[in-house]
C-alpha cells in the first residue's frame, strides 16, 4: 500500500522532533505541524525554513475551535490545554508543575479540515499532553468520512493532568470507528516500576485488511 505525498499531522510538534522523522521516511509529504507555544513555535520555523511542504499552524487542537487556557509548564514538554494534577505528578521533579498560563488560539481537526479543503490525512500523530480524547472528538466526521490510515498517539496509564483520558479510554473510543491496536512504544517507568505514559499505534481497517492481513502472505 504506497501512499502518493502523504499527509501527516503532527499535532504537539514541539520543536520539530517527530517532523524531522516522518521528514526522512516520507520526502515528499505534506506536514502540517500543529504547536500552539510561542517559543517552541519560533524554533520550529527557524528549523523548517523556507520548506513549503512543512506548513506552521499556531493553533491548538481540541474538540471545537475558539480561545482556551494553555498551562505552560517548568518541563516544557508537559505544556498542555489541561492542569496538571492527579497521581502521576509525584513521578515529576518537585518544582516543574505549572509555571504560568497564556491563552491560545484553538481549533478541531474536522474544522481544520473543512477550511483547508482537506481529501485526506494519512498519518495522524498527536502528542498533546491528556489532549488527545478531546482532539479526537473533534475528529468525529473525518474519522468516519476519511479515516486516517495510521492513528501514532501519545497514552498515559496514570493520571497526570485533570480529565485526562488513560490508555484504554482512547483505544475504546477508536475502536468505535473501526481502529484496532497494533503496537505500543517507548514505555516509560518510574523507578519503583509503574508504568506511566508511551506511544500507541491504532490502524484503520482498510491497513488492517489491506497491508497488516497481506504481510508475509
Amino acid at each position: 500500500m504506497e501512499i502518493d505525498k502523504p499527509v501527516i499531522f503532527d499535532i504537539g510538534a514541539h520543536r520539530g522532533e517527530t517532523m524531522n522523522e516522518y521528514r526522512s521516511r516520507f520526502p515528499d509529504a505534506m506536514i502540517y505541524c500543529f504547536e500552539p507555544f510561542p517559543e517552541s513555535r519560533e524554533f520550529l520555523k527557524k528549523k523548517v525554513g523556507t520548506d513549503s511542504s512543512t506548513k506552521i499552524i499556531p493553533f491548538a487542537i481540541a474538540d471545537k475551535p475558539g480561545q482556551r487556557s494553555f498551562y505552560v509548564n517548568a518541563i516544557e514538554v508537559t505544556n498542555s490545554l489541561l492542569r496538571m494534577s492527579g497521581e502521576g505528578i509525584r513521578y515529576l521533579p518537585k518544582g516543574k508543575e505549572n509555571r504560568s498560563t497564556i491563552q491560545v488560539k484553538v481549533t478541531s481537526i474536522d474544522e481544520f479540515v473543512r477550511d483547508n479543503n482537506l481529501e485526506k490525512i494519512d498519518i495522524l500523530k498527536m502528542d498533546i499532553q491528556g489532549g488527545e480524547l478531546m482532539a479526537l472528538n473533534g475528529a468525529s466526521k473525518t474519522l468516519k468520512e476519511h479515516p486516517p490510515s495510521v492513528i501514532y498517539t501519545e497514552v498515559s496509564y496514570m493520571h497526570r493532568y485533570e480529565s485526562q483520558p488513560l490508555f484504554h479510554d482512547l483505544w475504546t473510543f477508536l475502536n468505535q470507528f473501526g481502529y484496532s491496536l497494533f503496537d505500543v512504544y517507548h514505555i516509560a517507568k518510574a523507578t519503583d516500576g509503574q508504568i506511566l505514559f508511551g506511544d500507541a499505534l491504532f490502524i484503520s481497517t482498510d491497513v488492517r485488511k489491506n497491508v497488516i492481513n497481506n504481510w508475509g502472505a
